[in-house]
């Protein structure tokens, strides 16, 4: 009996020691848990929230535009990295459509222009009324310039009156740009007959002699327009002083949205000196709700990686760390304002 008695307290003893997972070996039952620096974590850690089967939408831009292709060039970048997500791009009108799409939820990140971004958060022009002070930045991507190209029959401003002008497609950037610019210079859409089409469009119809003009916001040189100027069937149109003035006075806005920029001569074929403009950043925005970690890690891998990104398209080639400090006005999420804290640039 005692012997029995001696072997169920040993298979007893043996059966705990495994459901606790025991180890045969006792100094590896007090082996301290490997210190990890914080700096070293990334989002395939077991304590991270991000969810690498979450999905994720970027809204780009017309097709054609500078946009759509960062929508798509990042939409790239983001799925590369592989554990912060599934990113899709969102064909868009541009970007007041982007921010209305983040507002119902239908994208999660989309590319801003600067007075798109700032007419959101004040509530004003296509905003009026109904300001969405959710959206936040992320990193600024590249300064875009204001280019208006023409037939050779509009000299000036004044000339403009009458014509059939690409005003960009129906709540895009370009549009809400092209209302604020008419308007200093002191027309309305009704002094002219605007044609509500994206860049591709636009491209054909001052091809096909359908449009007498048409604008863009965008990076220099802008592909779309070389084949118009090569072929010289339009021209680039300096703005006059007096509306650069007034775009460059920050107005009703809380923050300036254009500075004076210049377009330097044969940036096009037939434009042989320097061109006087106003140009204004341009950003990867995204959502206020989304998780500060998703975003802090989504910030450091940009910045990790800069030099594939630079590559991935000309409008980023000279991006660095250091443009960020420009955006320190702006409402950049928490998650990308640790990242640049713990950098030293905000």
């Amino acid at each position: 009996m005692k012997r029995f008695l001696t072997l169920v307290l040993a298979m007893a003893m043996t059966l705990s020691l495994a459901a606790c997972g025991g180890s045969s070996n006792s100094s590896d039952s007090k082996e301290p848990a490997q210190n990890t620096d914080s700096s070293d974590t990334n989002a395939s850690d077991t304590n991270s929230s991000i969810d690498p089967t979450a999905l994720y939408a970027i809204g780009g831009g017309a097709t054609g535009g500078t946009f759509n292709a960062m929508g798509s060039t990042f939409t790239q970048f983001f799925n590369d990295g592989k554990v912060y997500g599934q990113f899709s791009s969102t064909a868009t009108t541009g970007g007041v459509q982007n921010i209305m799409f983040m507002q119902n939820g239908t994208c999660d990140f989309g590319i801003i222009g600067l007075s798109v971004l700032v007419d959101a958060i004040d509530g004003t022009n296509a905003f009026d009324g109904k300001p969405y002070e959710d959206v936040k930045v992320i990193t600024p991507l590249y300064n875009a310039y204001f280019q208006q190209f023409c037939t050779k029959d509009i000299k000036t401003e004044a000339d403009l009156r009458g014509k059939k002008l690409v005003v960009g497609g129906p709540g895009s950037g370009d549009e809400a740009t092209a209302k604020q610019l008419y308007t200093l210079m002191g027309m309305s859409f009704d002094d002219f007959d605007p044609q509500y089409l994206g860049s591709n469009e636009g491209i054909e119809a001052m091809k096909d002699g359908h449009a007498d003009g048409a604008i863009a916001v965008t990076q220099l040189p802008f592909s779309s327009f070389l084949e118009l100027t090569n072929a010289e069937k339009a021209y680039l149109m300096p703005l006059s002083q007096e509306t650069i003035d007034k775009a460059c006075e920050p107005g009703e806005h809380s923050i300036p949205v254009w500075f004076r920029a210049t377009i330097p001569a044969n940036t096009y074929k037939t434009q042989p000196e320097d061109i006087a403009t106003i140009a204004q950043g341009s950003y990867l925005c995204c959502r206020g709700d989304l998780s500060d970690e998703l975003v802090y890690e989504l910030t450091k891998y940009i910045w990790e990686n800069i030099g594939d990104l630079n590559m991935l398209h000309a409008a980023l080639a000279n991006l660095t760390i250091d443009d960020v400090k420009d955006c320190a006005d702006l409402p950049i999420h928490p998650g990308a304002l640790k990242y640049y804290q713990e950098q030293g640039i905000l």
